[in-house]
Order: C-alpha cells, then sequence, then structure tokens
C-alpha cells in the first residue's frame, strides 16, 4: 500500500463484490475494516478526503484509562478502558507512548488528598499497576515549579498515555490491507466520495456509486 502507482492499482480492483463496505476512514472506519478482515471478510473501506482527516486528526491526543468514568462510579467502563489502554501501549511502542499528568491539592478543595489518592489506587487496581505517587508541596513545586504556592498542600503524579492520533488510523489500515489476500482482498481507498447507496428490490443497501476526487 502506498506505492507509486497504489491508488490506480485500488480503483482497478474495487468493481467486486464485497462482504463490507466501509464509508469513512477515520479510527473507527479503521478499526472496522481491520476486523472485517480478521473475520475473513472482503472488506473495502472508502474515505473521501484524506485518512484520518476529520475526528481522528483532531482528537485530544489522549489514550486515557477513564479516570472520568471512575469519578462517575462506572467501574467497569473504567476497566475496559484502562486495560485497553495498556495493551496499545504494548501493542504500539512508537505510536502509543506513556504520558504522566500532575493533579495539585489546594487548601478549600471539595476534594481532598485522600480522596483523590483513593481515587488513584483505584484507578491503578484497575489497570493491575501502580503508576501514582504523592508528593509533598515542596517536592510538587519542584516537578511543577511555575504553579502557584497559595494553600498548595500537595499533589499527585499518575500515568495515561498519548498518541497520534492520524499516525494511529494510518497504521491500522495499513495492517488491515497487509492482512488481504487475492481470495479475501482488504483495501483502502481515499479522495473516493460516496456519492450514493445502491439498493435491491427490497430497499437493502448491496452497494454504492464511488467518484474519485484526487
Amino acid at each position: 500500500m502506498w506505492t507509486k502507482n497504489w491508488r490506480e492499482e485500488v480503483w482497478a480492483q474495487i468493481d467486486q463484490d464485497w462482504d463490507v463496505i466501509v464509508i469513512g476512514g477515520g479510527i473507527t472506519g479503521a478499526g472496522i475494516l481491520r476486523e472485517a478482515g480478521r473475520l475473513g471478510l472482503r472488506a473495502l473501506l472508502l474515505e473521501q478526503r484524506d485518512f484520518a482527516w476529520g475526528t481522528s486528526s483532531r482528537s485530544s491526543k489522549l489514550v486515557h484509562g477513564g479516570l472520568r468514568y471512575l469519578k462517575q462510579g462506572d467501574f467497569a467502563l473504567t476497566r475496559e478502558s484502562v486495560l485497553e489502554r495498556e495493551h496499545l501501549l504494548e501493542e504500539g511502542p512508537g505510536l502509543i507512548e506513556p504520558l504522566g499528568f500532575l493533579l495539585a491539592s489546594y487548601q478549600g478543595d471539595k476534594v481532598g488528598r485522600l480522596t483523590y489518592g483513593a481515587g488513584l489506587t483505584v484507578y491503578d487496581l484497575l489497570a493491575l499497576q501502580w503508576s501514582h505517587k504523592y508528593y509533598s508541596p515542596d517536592d510538587f513545586r519542584m516537578l511543577a515549579p511555575h504553579i502557584s504556592p497559595v494553600g498548595l498542600k500537595g499533589g499527585y503524579q499518575y500515568g495515561d498515555a498519548e498518541t497520534d492520533d492520524a499516525r494511529l488510523v494510518l497504521r491500522v489500515i495499513r495492517e488491515a490491507v497487509a492482512d488481504g489476500t487475492a481470495d479475501q482482498p482488504i483495501l483502502a481507498l481515499n479522495y473516493a466520495r460516496v456519492t450514493a447507496l445502491l439498493r435491491d428490490e427490497a430497499g437493502l443497501v448491496n452497494g454504492v456509486t464511488v467518484r474519485d476526487e484526487a
């Protein structure tokens, strides 16, 4: 994929029967393409602009474990998120990287040190790892020298992860396409706008009309 004439080669192959046609080349579409391939399906992905052009290039870049879900009491979703984060860290070195955060505690805060500590402890336990650490006010200011010292009671450091969202999308698409074979093709094409859905006599979608936007 992405050799000199790859678009021409893909265009020459798209007019065939597909089990799945994915419209949209963001991370959701890329993930569907890869899973379709793993299920043994003939799959085609079409994106009207660059891969990862839309929402997937405008994310926070964070691969977080769902600390906010823990605040809402959703332990199951938090555990799912932290385990997925750890899986991505193992699977994508160089693409998914650890990222540390500092959480300051001040006098008068509605949430105190003990509550922060308890929440981060549960967060780490759900991830089956220990990343958070408490720092005294002086030590915390060594880590964050520009933070206001007025009323500072100390703070915590904890870990999540970050990624280049566009690179992540491209990697997933490339992995999906690489798994394709002559009998089970998996193809992806950008600057290919879907202009209409084709339907059979029962009204079910059975194809698409595509226009080259390159």
